[in-house]
């Protein structure tokens, strides 16, 4: 039976070589977008290695639409074995002092809490079945504090909970992974590299 990668910010690079890889290790390809337009030349180029690739589109920029995203995913194409979330919010300040409570709140939805909508609705499914992958797309402010990168803070919000996932769910069968370019380039179409940020591995 195929196995289905969902892939939330394909039009990212790191969300783009996570749909390669998966795919090119048998996954069906899941892409969410906007606008199918954005992740157009992506589906080609999946499409042409032989990779089956599908396209959703919506916005998932609260929790609620997140939930119903992937619910509309599941039962279109059946079960989710993995997820990757890569998703920023555009537009929003890249300095601390240039915050305000409308590109905060933003920030917050895509960056965290419609990124933990989307595990709490993936989750009990693949502890059900003890397999299952969840990657999000790590940056530097998920390790450290930047001035230069101050809108992102609610990225270590979502690192904290990531970490605590992984190890609740250590003997679940479920991986948890923040993923990167680096850790993406390190194993090219073999696997993701540990790294001390979490495990990378493929469910």
């Amino acid at each position: 039976m195929s196995r289905t990668l969902v892939v939330f910010g394909a039009q990212n690079s790191a969300g783009a070589l996570a749909a390669r890889q998966y795919g090119n290790d048998g996954y069906d390809v899941v892409l969410v977008a906007d606008d199918a337009q954005c992740v157009r030349a992506l589906t080609t180029v999946l499409e042409s290695e032989g990779i089956s690739t599908r396209t959703f589109t919506g916005d998932v920029s609260s929790p609620e639409h997140a939930k119903a995203m992937i619910r509309s995913i599941r039962s279109t194409v059946g079960p989710i074995d993995a997820v990757y979330y890569g998703l920023d919010p555009l537009n929003t300040a890249d300095y601390a002092a240039a915050l305000n409570p409308d590109s905060a709140t933003e920030t917050c939805a895509l960056t965290y809490l419609s990124m933990t909508a989307v595990v709490d609705e993936v989750l009990p499914e693949m502890r059900s079945r003890k397999s299952g992958a969840i990657l999000v797309e790590r940056n530097d402010t998920t390790t450290s504090a930047q001035p230069s990168l101050g809108g992102a803070d609610p990225a270590a919000a979502a690192c904290s909970y990531l970490h605590g996932l992984q190890q609740e769910l250590a003997c679940d069968g479920v991986h948890i992974g923040m993923l990167s370019i680096g850790s993406l380039f390190c194993r090219h179409n073999v696997g993701f590299a540990q790294q001390s940020s979490g495990p990378f591995t493929k469910a």
